[in-house]
């Protein structure tokens, strides 16, 4: 079982919607059995899902931890993938979590689960839920904007992950960084993408060939709450997700 943790510390990089949208493709197309667990508080993953977080408050990521829930009941199913809903208390875990070994309770969560691949859409910080999904994970897929704020997240994310392998995952792998809202034409992305390649080599990793374009329909299937490949299947930014799964795919085998 691949687990992978999809992270970077600043916000509006895309983890939520290449957590879902990835899940959608791998589920419906390549026959892939998957688990998406959404570990940030904002829960934002669970709402897109069509998930109600009024009818999960009993079961979800924050009881799971606590050890009050077990994985099987925490479990809800969307569309094409299956998902352990978040929580807002997630917000108070780096003090609600407090005793030795805490960065391996989402592991030994996790542990027994049944399916292919397990998606973990991160909070933009560096807390106890980052560090938690990156110690259970197999890999981390780095989402970002062609921004200077978004190289210093993945500089920050860098040091972090360097910590977790010396002490919690030694075989913790970065897949690769994913640039989203990607325009050709813009000076700024080109001149962005330069540095982004410089620091995935420094970090012994590859930015993905493909690169996501920005589309409003994204945004407007996530607010119906229905999958965005039913929705919009031939807008930029699905097409672009279709050829990143295949990239993905590809780094698995």
């Amino acid at each position: 079982m691949e687990i992978i943790s999809v992270n970077i510390t600043k916000g509006g990089c895309g983890k939520t919607t290449t957590v879902e949208v990835l899940s959608e493709i791998l589920g419906k197309f390549h026959d892939k059995k998957i688990l998406c667990v959404d570990a940030d508080p904002q829960c934002n993953l669970t709402t897109v899902s069509g998930i109600d977080l009024m009818e999960c408050q009993d079961h979800n990521l924050y009881t799971l931890l606590k050890g009050t829930s077990t994985l099987e009941q925490c479990i809800k199913h969307s569309t094409y993938y299956d998902i352990v809903p978040g929580s807002l208390l997630l917000a108070y875990a780096d003090t609600e979590f407090n005793l030795l070994g805490r960065e391996f309770l989402l592991k030994e969560r996790l542990e027994n689960a049944d399916y292919d691949i397990v998606f973990i859409d991160t909070p933009p910080s560096l807390g106890l839920m980052t560090i938690m999904s990156m110690t259970c994970s197999t890999r981390i897929i780095i989402p970002t904007e062609c921004s200077y704020l978004s190289m210093i997240g993945i500089d920050q994310l860098c040091t972090t992950i360097s910590s977790v392998r010396k002490h919690s995952n030694t075989g913790l792998i970065i897949s690769g960084i994913l640039l989203i809202k990607y325009s050709q034409r813009n000076n700024l992305d080109t001149a962005v993408l330069n540095g982004l390649e410089k620091m995935a080599t420094h970090m012994n990793t590859s930015v993905y060939q493909t690169k996501i374009r920005e589309t409003v329909k994204v945004k407007e299937a996530q607010s119906l709450k229905q999958p965005i490949i039913d929705i919009a299947p031939n807008c930029t930014a699905v097409k672009d997700y279709f050829s990143f799964a295949e990239d993905f795919i590809s780094t698995l085998k």
